[in-house]
């Protein structure tokens, strides 16, 4: 099953994550890298790595010689990259739907019910998502195309965390268990065009509950002021 032990990396990003999408975290504030070393209990090397996986999924910034800020998060910008991805995943499943080997096709399954295991269990959320993650991955790696594989996976690498938060929002998790029976019933059942629908819709649906998910849980980003931000902005 693709889904790996988190490290401590993981942990600090996922926590940082939480903090921005939950608006304790204002666009501009810094990111120190003793504060959040201290904070963790953790070395900087950790830190550091968090940043960067930060930095690369769009959600902090940082310029040379500079220190990593929040970024501004564009809703526009989020919304388009879940529309692309969900074409991406489109065409990935309406191929995958004939391509799949048998034992791709037990893999998807065995994820799938995993994920079905810890919704029934209240389980962790964030492993949840690492199996939705997985789910979707072994989809897009089914349709045995190298260039639309290499491009779903870069395009979905930049809305992971997004992904991930959205998932938190009340109702979530059932709703996108139900997604995946849907998917993977189209797949199994080889009608290639329902697959391909139904992972569509999946995917845009996700970009509209974490921008509703923004809308009622993050802070006015007029009511920040980043250039006078206070010690407690400061992590």
């Amino acid at each position: 099953m693709s889904t790996r032990d988190p490290t401590q990396a993981d942990a600090v990003r996922l926590a940082i994550e939480s903090d921005i999408f939950n608006g304790r975290l204002a666009p501009g504030a810094a990111l120190e890298e003793g504060r959040l070393a201290s904070r963790f209990g953790v070395s900087r090397t950790p830190v550091r790595e968090a940043i960067t996986q930060l930095v690369q999924a769009g959600i902090v910034s940082k310029s040379a010689h500079k220190r990593a800020v929040v970024a501004e998060l564009e809703p526009g910008t989020l919304l388009e990259l879940f529309e692309a991805l969900s074409e991406l995943e489109g065409a990935a499943a309406f191929l995958s739907t004939s391509r799949m080997a048998p034992g791709e096709k037990t893999e998807l399954m065995a994820i799938h019910e995993a994920a079905a295991e810890n919704l029934r269990h209240q389980g962790d959320p964030n492993k949840y998502a690492e199996l939705g993650s997985a789910f979707h991955q072994t989809i897009v790696r089914g349709c045995h195309n190298k260039v639309l594989i290499d491009t779903a996976e870069w395009l979905a690498l930049r809305v992971l965390p997004y992904r991930r938060f959205q998932v938190v929002a009340a109702g979530r998790l059932e709703i996108n268990q139900s997604d995946h029976d849907d998917i993977i019933s189209a797949i199994f059942a080889g009608d290639a065009k329902a697959a391909r629908e139904r992972i569509q819709r999946h995917t845009l649906e996700q970009g509209d509950a974490l921008m509703r998910f923004i809308a009622l849980n993050k802070t006015s980003h007029e009511d920040f002021h980043p250039t006078a931000l206070t010690e407690g902005q400061r992590l």
